[in-house]
């Protein structure tokens, strides 16, 4: 038989345990041996059976008690009462060996431990559950009181308002929590911001997924049932023990007074922090039952005395013993059975492995209160799917990889106002279903707050930018090939060169001079960039955006070019390199997220070639990756100055270059080449509108590629002309 090996905590723990113990034996000695004293001096033979029967009876409690906490807890993976009840039992002994109720901490820690569960969520479980029976015993005094006539101490009274307004405030917050308010999802985020990026991601995970738990749970009123009912067969267990003892100790009392005298030791033991501590809870008994005007005298003392054991003893033998049998190492009974190798994503109150680092974006703009990250959290909340992977977009949609029934799928989400849009994308893609090239749209789903569309999931698919990137320079350029024979061989159906001119002056002033200058009506900085006639970015002199656009338009080779090119009905309309992947199954590209508005007045391959030279010769996946804040710097009386991190790849360079030479040469004519850099800085002007919402600080970047791309345009005019 293989041995078992120790886990450091197994050790420690155990270690704590008795050096604690040891100190508390040091400490009050003398008092535990008064307890003892007292109650041996006082009780007859059928009193102490009687009060093992009470402390029988509240070891049912614990038990019942142990069952209460098995209930949410279920709701992330289940459990048995038996390790429930060895945790409780050892936390029971900490609270008596320690202060500060430390054992409710080591409670949690265990049942986190063993069953690999978030220790924020199991912690939080158990201390609602303190805070509920603070509020009982409190309520239930003040109700007594009342009744019985004895209302008549103000302090006692006023202690207890407090009691029950301080817990109360503290479950408001934590409802305020899992109702998730604005305001402390807002501090959350602000907060967790100050950390580095990988603590970030998890305190923000832990969070989301303590409020995912806590949602679920509120949701299942069957668990909310039992998890009341056991609240109450438990404390019914613990009044009971309580009349027992009192019984045994004052059995001429009247009925008032054996209810005032059994609620005696949960109102002292409820509000301490040191209840093990037998002088403390002694005289707190005993001041309690004066100042309610009940009882004095030695019966009282032996009264407290009998109490603290029944209270302690039972449970504190138990928890000692079960000390040594810690195991914080997970049955292989609790072992999820996988059946997939992303059901780890199923349970995200799980800790089988650390998955916060998955959805950096999705936490962002969830503790944000964006709308679509918020559809999302109810649509795991309500188990309807599982996120997988949350990818950064571009637009107005969330595109996640879900689970759902033991399928891996693409969900696209976007808000109801842009349903048309995807409702397209849908139709688009499900016309050319039997394009194996192209991905499979599987079904749409409609709902109040969203549409969405779900797309196949190809696992062996790896994206187009780390291929590239990661594969020789010759695989690159092949797969680039296959792209482009597909497009025209498939999908595309090309007219002759004609000219366009009304498509062309209606693309260029919706899609460009509108957008740029309705984004600066917006964003201060670049209403004031374009203010200049000229520009610096990164270090050269440029025309700015109407001066260049002006002189385009009086050029007349180059307006005319942009007016010359091969119509199709059917163009992808984002082809850039984000939206490629490769199957590494089959070899081939798999080509996504397609684009077929009719707002691209223009429609030919060219608006396709010039969204993949977005990518290719101005590295708009590099750009999209920095988040850093481009400020306008403002030099005395000259240009203003836009200066970015311009991280396009040597590799992009080299594949911009094979596209400009080998491939569009074989698939556009001259006007059409010349006009690709045109459309590219177009596709770079058409997004300020969004940029500069989802992100304002570095919104000048894409504005600075903008006028610099049509520039480049325009170059190539003047030049020929020299």
């Amino acid at each position: 038989m293989k041995e078992r090996r120790y886990g450091l905590g197994e050790v420690i723990l155990p270690g704590v345990g008795l050096i604690s113990l040891t100190l508390l034996v040091l400490r009050t000695w003398p008092d535990i041996g008064g307890v003892f004293a007292t109650v041996a001096h006082s009780l007859r033979l059928e009193n102490w059976v009687i009060l093992g029967l009470a402390a029988g009876i509240l070891l049912l409690g614990h038990v019942l008690r142990a069952a209460r906490t098995k209930v949410p807890i279920d709701n992330v993976r289940p459990s048995t009462i038996k390790s429930q009840f060895h945790s409780l039992a050892i936390g029971y002994f900490f609270n008596i060996v320690l202060p500060l109720r430390i054992g409710e901490v080591v409670r949690s820690f265990l049942v986190a431990r063993k069953l690999h569960i978030s220790f924020l969520y199991t912690l939080l479980a158990v201390i609602l559950e303190r805070l509920i029976d603070v509020i009982l015993v409190a309520t239930a005094f003040l109700g007594f009181s009342l009744v019985l006539g004895r209302a008549g101490n103000t302090a006692l009274s006023i202690a207890a308002v407090i009691v029950i307004l301080t817990s109360l405030g503290l479950i408001g917050m934590f409802v305020l929590l899992v109702r998730e308010n604005s305001v402390i999802l807002r501090v959350a985020w602000k907060l967790s911001s100050l950390l580095n990026t990988s603590l970030q991601n998890r305190v923000r995970f832990k969070i989301w997924s303590v409020i995912f738990g806590f949602q679920r749970f509120f949701r299942r009123r069957g668990q909310l049932l039992r998890y009341a009912l056991l609240v109450g067969a438990s404390w019914g267990c613990y009044v009971l023990a309580a009349i027992l003892t009192a019984i045994t100790i004052f059995p001429a009392l009247d009925w008032t007074e054996t209810v005032v005298a059994a609620a005696t030791p949960y109102a002292v033991v409820s509000p301490s922090i040191d209840s093990a501590a037998p002088a403390l809870y002694l005289q707190g008994v005993d001041a309690f039952m004066m100042e309610i005007g009940a009882l004095q005298g030695q019966e009282v003392t032996t009264f407290a005395a009998a109490t603290w054991l029944v209270l302690n003893a039972p449970i504190f033998m138990i928890g000692l013993f079960a000390l040594f049998f810690v195991n914080i190492r997970r049955s292989d009974s609790l072992v999820p059975v996988r059946t997939h190798p992303n059901n780890v994503y199923m349970n995200k109150l799980g800790r089988d492995e650390d998955i916060s680092q998955q959805f950096p974006m999705f936490l962002e703009t969830y503790f944000q209160r964006q709308r679509l990250s918020q559809v999302l959290h109810k649509l795991e909340v309500s188990g309807n799917i599982s996120l997988v992977r949350f990818f950064k977009g571009g637009s107005n949609a969330v595109t996640v990889l879900v689970l759902a029934n033991g399928e891996l799928y693409v969900k696209k989400l976007v808000p109801l106002k842009d349903a048309a849009a995807l409702k397209m994308q849908h139709d688009w893609l499900s016309d050319r279903g039997s394009l194996s090239q192209l991905v499979s749209v599987l079904r749409e789903d409609k709902a109040d707050e969203y549409y969405a569309i779900d797309l196949e999931y190809r696992p062996l698919s790896v994206s187009l930018f780390d291929y590239l990137h990661e594969r020789p320079l010759v695989d690159g350029t092949r797969m680039l090939s296959t792209v482009w024979s597909y497009l025209f061989a498939n999908v595309y159906q090309v007219g002759d060169l004609q000219e366009y001119s009304g498509e062309r002056d209606a693309y260029v002033k919706t899609r460009l001079i509108d957008r740029v200058r309705a984004a600066a009506e917006s964003h201060g900085e670049l209403a004031c960039a374009m203010r200049y006639e000229q520009i610096v970015v990164n270090g050269r002199l440029l025309d700015n955006f109407d001066r260049v656009i002006s002189r385009i338009q009086n050029t007349e080779a180059a307006w005319g070019d942009l007016a010359m090119y091969q119509g199709s009905a059917t163009i992808h309309g984002d082809l850039t390199v984000d939206n490629i992947l490769v199957d590494m199954a089959t070899g081939d590209p798999l080509i996504i997220d397609p684009d077929p508005s009719p707002d691209n007045q223009v429609c030919g391959p060219v608006i396709d070639f010039a969204r993949h030279m977005q990518s290719l010769q101005f590295g708009y996946e590099c750009l999209n990756e920095d988040e850093s804040g481009v400020p306008l710097t403002l030099v005395g009386d000259g240009p203003p100055e836009i200066i970015y991190r311009d991280r396009r790849s040597a590799r992009y360079a080299e594949l911009a270059d094979y596209v400009t030479t080998e491939i569009m040469t074989n698939h556009l004519s001259g006007p059409e080449q010349r006009s690709v850099l045109f459309y590219a800085g177009l596709c770079f002007g058409r997004m300020m509108t969004h940029r500069v919402v989802i992100n304002p600080t570095n919104a000048l970047k894409y504005y600075g590629v903008c006028v610099a791309a049509l520039n480049g345009f325009l170059d190539q005019y003047e030049v020929s002309q020299d």
